[in-house]
């Protein structure tokens, strides 16, 4: 073979090499180790639990936010708690999983790419106990040398979603959850 055939072959395949190479490393920042608290308050009793299994994928270039929580992750001070919750109010072998699909609606005001805290605003479709909700949330995103935070609080009412609380229960468990997002994200 000529090596101006190898040349031009050589060529292509790095070019091939470098294409493929930028598409592959288009920057999609992820974690499987996010966190998810909620919090349902009333006058006679409080119940908190949190999640750490939370998965959450960004891809800035593309303007795409998925956040993945198993409901059975979530952990309460008491198994009786958390054992209610799984099969009464969430039923997680119906619904194993909550879902979140959207975008940053100001994705043009975040540097992904300098250190710095940016205000947010989401939107997006919730997808918990079988229903799917429009949300608007607000939130903060801080890059970091560490990875990305994403932060954002709100409440969601669990009326809205199919979750049933019984009238025996009405007086220690509110239709109202506050729910609070704290993700560490890393390419």
């Amino acid at each position: 073979m000529s090596t101006q055939k190898i040349q031009t072959y050589s060529a292509i395949i790095f070019i091939y090499c470098f294409l493929f190479f930028q598409q592959s490393t288009a920057q999609v920042l992820k974690t499987s180790t996010g966190n998810v608290f909620f919090k349902s308050k009333t006058l006679s009793e409080e119940f908190v639990a949190n999640n750490s299994q939370v998965s959450v994928a960004i891809s800035p270039s593309k303007n795409q936010m998925q956040f993945r929580v198993p409901i059975n992750g979530f952990q309460f001070k008491s198994a009786l708690m958390q054992k209610h919750f799984n099969e009464n109010y969430m039923e997680t072998s119906k619904y194993p999983t909550g879902d979140f699909v959207g975008e940053i609606k100001n994705i043009g005001d975040v540097k992904f790419e300098k250190e710095g805290e940016y205000p947010a605003n989401v939107v997006g479709k919730l997808t918990v106990h079988g229903v799917t909700k429009e949300i608007n949330t607000s939130g903060t995103i801080a890059v970091k040398a560490s990875g990305i935070v994403l932060k954002s609080s709100f409440k969601i009412k669990c009326s809205d979603f199919g979750i049933k609380i019984p009238l025996s229960s009405i007086d220690s468990i509110s239709d109202a959850i506050s729910i609070d997002v704290n993700c560490v994200l890393s390419q």
